[in-house]
């Protein structure tokens, strides 16, 4: 007899929800990634902008110019600031995603532990059982062999 099958549907439930798992995990990781580098580009247009604006401010600009630029950088700034709450909220997503992995591969692993405990048992049992049986031929076979040598002298 293998493993229960009881432990062995579980064994495959936690090999998929593993698998599941680290799927998410992959994107929750690539979501994060992705919300970083839009990020990035977009401080380095803040940071473009605002130099081509200072060069531009060194020739002199009239007000409207100042006024576009003032809203162009509020707008930007506003941008930036939901980028970054969006690359914290993909951070939080990721370590989540992270720890229910983690979950996943312990209870994996306790799975595993379990049948192979139970294979050792099983094959001990066996064992056990085999050498008995082999122990009682062994003493059938000498019992024959007594009773043939009494009846022989």
């Amino acid at each position: 007899m293998s493993v229960k099958p009881s432990l062995s549907m579980l064994l495959d439930f936690a090999q998929k929800e593993s698998d599941i798992s680290a799927k998410k995990l992959g994107q929750l990781a690539s979501q994060q990634q992705e919300a970083t580098e839009k990020l990035h580009i977009l401080l380095e247009y803040r940071h473009s902008y605002q130099s081509r604006f200072q060069d531009a401010a060194k020739n002199g600009i009239d007000h409207i110019e100042w006024l576009n630029f003032i809203t162009f950088m509020n707008k930007l700034d506003a941008a930036i600031t939901e980028q970054r709450n969006s690359v914290s909220t993909a951070l939080a997503n990721r370590e989540a995603g992270g720890k229910e992995f983690q979950n996943c591969q312990r209870k994996l692993k306790s799975y595993n532990t379990l049948s192979k405990r139970y294979l050792e048992i099983e094959t001990q049992q066996k064992m056990k059982h085999e050498q008995k049986e082999q122990d009682e031929f062994a003493s059938h076979i000498d019992f024959h062999q007594n009773t043939k040598r009494l009846q022989n002298t």
